[in-house]
């Protein structure tokens, strides 16, 4: 991520420690997508089990890198206050 917002100046490293609360975003992100993956492979395509489990794995693998940044983006509008 960038040090400021190119629109409205925002600095983004606030505090050493801020976007620790991002993590549990991030964790909530993940425990969603794997859940409505395993929900959507169990209960509607009836696939065997391992291959729900490379399913639901391979979502938490491919979504990582878009929840890092979401999470972040989500924790920052939460203490995000305009002047």
């Amino acid at each position: 991520m960038g040090k400021r917002c190119k629109i409205c100046n925002y600095k983004f490293e606030v505090e050493p420690g801020f976007f620790f609360g991002a993590m549990f975003v991030s964790y909530a992100l993940a425990c969603a997508e794997m859940i409505a993956c395993f929900v959507i492979t169990w209960a509607i395509l009836k696939i065997p089990v391992i291959y729900i489990f490379l399913c639901v794995v391979g979502i938490a693998l491919l979504s990582s890198a878009f929840n890092f940044r979401l999470s972040r983006t989500i924790w920052m509008y939460l203490f995000y206050k305009k002047a």
